[in-house]
């Protein structure tokens, strides 16, 4: 069993840091060799990996512990192979963990982890421990860093996925609730429908559609424009009725920053949230208290919500 003597610790670190340089350099090689081995080279790569094996088994050699050539050699073998196995292993986990590789530089310095981290095992006690408390330490840090890195990324991408199915600004996309009623689309616009779930009722098409729209345009003048009134659709084979008057249009304050806003043949609720003006408007047919309820249970959708209504359904 080797002993701790202090005239041996800056040899010692020295041999260690030689033996995880030599490590790096396998993780760059291995990537030349698979490529190759990727476009059929299979014998160039083959010779290729018994030539790293061996070239960084010498070079570990060389950096011994300064015993017998007969120890040296074996603690050569089992550093490189213990080192290559540790690299195969990382390297499985970030499969496992669907982690992004990106650059080549970050991943060929941790390369040089397992090669370190098992040369360390053969150092005096005390040495052992703190080099084996270091690395392990170092490389922990190192991992949360890259996963949390990688967490971020894989949000960002989802986000900007999601943004560009999007064919509004994500702070106008919302949804709602309301009872007896079920969206009709996957909200990516500033306007969404809301049909009723008991057809029962409903003459035709459309016929009691709810619909949801939402601005940046603040309420204005006496009838709560400029945007028109939502009305219903017309009867197959009838021509939509023209558009109703301003002066055919009523608006009252209901309070809490709502609004109820009325036509000869449909009406709305408005509901004003800060700069955001949310609009629920339907024939006459329907219920008052239902567009009220609309715009009082609207809110924006998260880009998760909208991921899972895009993607995964």
């Amino acid at each position: 069993m080797p002993v701790d003597r202090p005239a041996d610790i800056a040899p010692i670190v020295a041999r260690l840091a030689a033996v995880y340089v030599v490590g790096c350099l396998t993780l760059p090689v291995g990537a030349f060799l698979f490529v190759t081995l990727a476009f059929g080279g299979t014998a160039v790569a083959a010779a290729g990996l018994l030539a790293t094996l061996a070239g960084a088994g010498g070079l570990i050699f060389l950096a011994g512990t300064g015993t017998g050539t007969t120890r040296r050699f074996w603690w050569a073998v089992t550093v490189t192979l213990g080192g290559a196995a540790g690299l195969i292993g990382g390297a499985r986990v970030t499969v496992a963990l669907d982690m992004r590789y990106g650059e080549m530089l970050p991943w060929a310095l941790a390369a040089g982890v397992p090669y370190v981290l098992v040369a360390a095992l053969f150092v005096g006690r005390w040495t052992r421990l703190a080099a084996v408390v270091a690395i392990v330490a170092l490389t922990g840090g190192a991992w949360h860093a890259v996963r949390e890195q990688t967490r971020h990324d894989d949000a960002e991408d989802d986000r900007n996925r999601v943004l560009r199915m999007l064919q509004a600004p994500l702070d106008l996309v919302w949804t709602t609730q309301i009872p007896g009623y079920r969206r009709m689309t996957v909200p990516v616009t500033t306007s969404t429908a809301y049909e009723a779930t008991d057809h029962t009722t409903v003459r035709y098409w459309g016929h009691q559609n709810i619909q949801v729209a939402l601005t940046h345009t603040a309420v204005q003048g006496a009838d709560c424009g400029p945007d028109p009134l939502h009305r219903p659709l017309p009867e197959p084979n009838r021509a939509p009725p023209p558009q109703p008057r301003p002066d055919q249009i009523s608006c009252q304050d209901r309070g809490g920053g709502l609004r109820y806003r009325r036509g000869p043949d449909a009406h709305e609720y408005i509901r004003t949230v800060g700069d955001t003006v949310v609009r629920a408007g339907a024939g006459t047919e329907v219920d008052e208290a239902l567009l009220e309820q609309a715009v009082r249970a609207a809110r924006p959708m998260t880009v998760e919500e909208l991921e899972t209504e895009l993607f995964y359904r």
